[in-house]
């Protein structure tokens, strides 16, 4: 173990002999970073259907990444894979996010009782640069 760098410890332990387990961050162990961040507008028709947005990464391989949602008229926001039930009961929008090789694929689905609007789907991708190398 080297004798510099940052090291932050969990609440309860001493981060002079906490074990890496017990650390929020040590910066001699490889972490996430944001490879990007940003967001996309999703245009919704109204009836059943699913729209979708593709953001490129061009990785090379499926990295980990955070989406949540907003619609345009709402105040709040909701996280992949699940749903905006401030419409209920007769309507909702369900949002999801998946990923490939080179892209990060948005999809808001919309069921019948809901007229168009948009949403915007707020992302991170982020990577270790360990493996970037």
């Amino acid at each position: 173990m080297s004798d510099f760098g940052i090291k932050v410890a969990k609440p309860g332990f001493d981060v002079g002999n906490a074990d890496v387990k017990d650390q929020v961050f040590n910066s001699e162990h490889n972490s996430l970073k944001i490879w990007m961040t940003g967001s996309k507008n999703i245009t919704i028709g109204a009836g059943i259907s699913e729209y979708s947005a593709i953001v490129a990464h061009n990785l090379g391989y499926i990295p980990f990444f955070l989406v949540y949602f907003k619609l345009a008229h709402a105040s709040k926001l909701w996280f992949q894979n699940s749903l905006d039930d401030s419409l209920l009961p007769s309507a909702f929008v369900f949002g999801r996010a998946t990923a490939d090789d080179t892209n990060l694929n948005l999809h808001v689905q919309n069921d019948t009782g809901f007229t168009s609007t948009t949403a915007t789907a707020y992302y991170k991708i982020l990577i270790d640069k360990a493996f970037e190398a």
